[in-house]
């Protein structure tokens, strides 16, 4: 082998860069990386903001919006969007759920808790009737004021 041929070495000062950006890299990913949620019936803990949305109803469901009804109906606001796994082997829960910035509660008591921070503990689920206007559902197990901090 002539010189010519030979490797050069690398240079510590290049090695040094390549392991900072392999670093900052890896760094990038880890907060891009997402918790996976599972439907029901997991039970599951989410936080954010109680809210209420006004959707058309019955009865014609927005065909007539001078004629329907429009209800109330109680919506928590993510801190955080969420991904859901989807069940194969369930027929409304198929396929994946991403970046979920809502959901609608299925609870009767929460007007007091309208714009405040929750945490609800619950399953998930497909919408799957008129009466859902998110695409995901909440069937509420308990749900929280988060306390203020001191």
């Amino acid at each position: 082998m002539h010189d010519t041929e030979r490797a050069r070495p690398v240079r510590p000062c290049c090695l040094m860069v390549c392991s900072v950006l392999l670093a900052l890299s890896s760094l990038g990913a880890g907060e891009k990386r997402t918790t996976w949620l599972h439907f029901e019936p997991a039970v599951v803990e989410l936080k954010g903001v109680v809210g209420i949305a006004y959707e058309y109803g019955p009865p014609t469901w927005a065909d007539d919006p001078k004629s329907d009804g429009k209800p109330k109906t109680p919506i928590l606001r993510l801190l955080k969007p969420i991904n859901i796994l989807g069940d194969p082997t369930s027929d409304i829960n198929k396929g994946d759920a991403e970046n979920v910035e809502e959901v609608q509660l299925q609870l009767d008591r929460y007007r007091a808790l309208v714009g405040k921070r929750v945490i609800v503990t619950g399953m998930l689920s497909r919408s799957h009737t008129g009466w859902h206007f998110t695409e995901v559902v909440m069937t509420v197990k308990s749900i929280r004021k988060v306390p203020k901090a001191k």
